[in-house]
């Protein structure tokens, strides 16, 4: 059984962009210039109005956890990491994104604070992993 995780392939140059950061800690997001409607996954348009004129913009790494789920039996390549709790991630920018909540099932919770984890990031694990913030 295979033991190395696989990590996003980019196919455009802005997802080559994207990961490049991520890789170098810097977590962003994108932000339209006609708009200024933020999101994420960066794409190559606004999904507001359809510009293509955007910007990465670097985020502070907090937010609320808006949904959760706890992955007991994960795919084999994943099976060391168990369990997983995997969360939606309201950013305090305003968009979610899904990652990693490094933390037991039992002390998470919809509404929990959280703070993305940069140390964790490199070119071979661009996972996002956040850690729970104390109340």
């Amino acid at each position: 059984m295979p033991t190395n995780k696989p990590i996003p392939t980019p196919t455009t140059e802005y997802e080559r962009q994207y990961w490049q950061r991520v890789a170098n800690g810097n977590v962003c997001i994108v932000r339209c210039q006609a708009c200024a409607h933020v999101y994420h996954p960066p794409r190559r348009y606004c999904p507001d109005c359809y510009s293509n004129e955007w910007k990465f913009e670097s985020i502070a790494g907090t937010g609320t956890v808006y949904g959760y789920t706890c992955i007991h039996r994960p795919p084999p390549r994943f099976a060391s990491d168990a369990p997983i709790v995997s969360a939606i991630i309201t950013l305090d920018e305003g968009p979610r994104l899904m990652g990693r909540v490094a933390c037991d099932s039992e002390a998470i919770a919809v509404g929990s604070r959280v703070r993305l984890d940069t140390s964790k990031l490199s070119s071979d694990n661009v996972r996002l992993t956040f850690e729970l913030l104390t109340k």
